[in-house]
């Protein structure tokens, strides 16, 4: 559906379109016709244009989630949750570089699908990080890192479970250049001259 700006650019290039080629033309019928045309191209142009940056808006915001992760991460005292955490951290770019390049039309889905859950990563390790820092202000804080530390290391299992199916659907393309490669006797270069 397209948005209001592609819309508006769409009726802009209609009505100008058609009084410029009418005025020019002298006939309704051909000039309309032309407008619509040029009205149809335009709303298009807006709406890839548009939907463009909205997934680099999108991409800029998962980036900038994943950065809030990662310092949030580094305050954990436990050594293995806070591996764990930047282990993920480090793994989002990388999902998001194969993604765009193995399936693009796939990466705004990612894109959204990975924000909502950075964005509950981070919540959930900003409150992991308040008890951690002020145990004495929660009953049973011992027992709430605990699930917090079970719970917060799923995440790089997902991360590394996503970039590994995005991966895997690029190995078939792999196996196919290396069977390509073997089957291939290598070029023989010309002799060098020596002077």
């Amino acid at each position: 559906m397209p948005n209001n700006s592609a819309v508006i650019a769409a009726l802009a290039v209609l009505v100008a379109s058609f009084l410029g080629l009418y005025a020019v033309l002298g006939s309704a019928g051909g000039a309309a016709l032309v407008a619509v045309g040029a009205a149809v191209l335009a709303g298009l142009a807006g709406h890839t244009v548009s939907q463009s940056a909205r997934r680099r808006r999108l991409a800029r915001d998962v980036s900038e989630v994943n950065g809030r992760v990662a310092a949030l991460a580094a305050r954990v005292s436990h050594a293995a949750t806070r591996s764990s955490l930047l282990r993920a951290c480090d793994t989002v770019p990388r999902l998001l570089e194969r993604t765009g390049t193995v399936d693009p039309a796939a990466l705004p889905a990612t894109l959204h699908k990975l924000h909502d859950y950075l964005l509950s990563v981070e919540s959930a390790l900003r409150r992991y990080a308040e008890i951690q820092d002020h145990p004495s202000s929660y009953r049973d804080a011992e027992n709430l890192l605990a699930a917090g530390r079970r719970t917060l290391t799923g995440f790089e299992s997902f991360a590394a479970h996503a970039a590994g199916q995005v991966g895997d659907a690029n190995l078939e393309s792999f196996f196919r250049d290396l069977a390509h490669l073997e089957l291939m006797t290598p070029p023989r270069l010309p002799p060098s001259e020596e002077l």
